[in-house]
């Protein structure tokens, strides 16, 4: 598989890398092998976006996983444009809301 180009709604384009996917996602977190398609599209078509606490730098994607028992959780890197990573959550958690599907449907 090649490497994934991705946009979110905020304009914000993102790479989700084969290596990452591969190298860190799946290693870490098997439980996605069959998932990448939720994780990309936490990105195009998020639940929320929120700010992490961690990195200035990051965001927190959460997308649906579609199972009713837990959701995509995504930490991308807006500065430089890629994933880092990603793994099941139970909760939406994280700092403050930058973009949320609630808000923009309401608009």
């Amino acid at each position: 598989m090649a490497d994934s180009e991705l946009t979110d709604p905020m304009g914000r384009e993102i790479t989700l890398h084969d290596r990452t996917w591969y190298g860190h996602i799946l290693k870490g977190h098997p439980e996605l092998e069959d998932r990448r398609d939720k994780v990309e599209n936490a990105i195009e078509s998020p639940i929320e976006i929120r700010y992490s606490l961690n990195d200035k730098d990051c965001r927190i994607y959460y997308g649906d996983n579609e199972t009713g028992r837990s959701i995509i959780q995504v930490i991308v890197d807006i500065v430089l444009k890629l994933v880092k990573t990603a793994h099941k959550a139970k909760k939406i958690t994280g700092g403050d809301v930058e973009w949320s599907s609630q808000t923009q449907s309401k608009e």
